[in-house]
């Protein structure tokens, strides 16, 4: 390919650490010298496209002396299906941290959920159908569309109530007794 300059072209950017459309900017005996990045309008010299993998992949096999080529070949493909193997361990599971906050988070949720286990004990099926207009009390069961059933913790009058969902606590507007 010949290149010119202002010509729009694919080279790895040295700033992006990424292959990034560039700007031909100089040329020096046919040669690209300089590009400038589109990403980030770095100007660095032209580093060409990295090779594929497969074109990587067909090195020439080195033999040592009293080794025969096939012996060779056999090891190499072994070693490199080796290497794939331990790289896909390494990616499929990586290692989670988890904060403080998060941890938090989740010891909360887990508390709630077996609050909410504890209470639904005495639940016998008869929950209220949700509505804004609802008139409910303490301990009365609600049957949410989205948050399925809950029972009622805390009201506060006149159109507030605390309640208490396999998901955690809710406050929703229904009218109190």
């Amino acid at each position: 390919m010949v290149a010119s300059v202002g010509q729009r072209i694919e080279a790895r950017c040295t700033r992006c650490k990424d292959l990034t459309g560039h700007i031909v900017v100089s040329m020096l005996n046919g040669e690209i010298a300089k590009v400038e990045c589109c990403a980030c309008s770095s100007v660095h010299k032209y580093y060409p496209p990295a090779k594929k993998k497969e074109e990587a992949a067909a090195k020439p096999v080195r033999v040592r002396a009293g080794e025969e080529r096939s012996q060779a070949v056999k090891e190499s493909s072994q070693r490199s299906a080796k290497i794939s193997a331990i790289k896909e361990k390494s990616s499929a599971a990586p290692k989670v941290s988890v904060s403080k906050s998060e941890r938090a988070n989740l010891k909360a949720l887990e508390e709630m959920q077996a609050k909410w286990k504890d209470r639904m004990v005495s639940y016998s099926g008869n929950a209220k159908p949700y509505s804004m207009d609802l008139l409910v009390q303490k301990d009365d069961f609600v049957d949410h569309s989205v948050f399925g059933v809950g029972i009622v913790t805390e009201v506060y009058p006149p159109d507030k109530a605390e309640i208490l969902f396999s998901i955690g606590m809710k406050s929703l507007r229904c009218q109190c007794k």
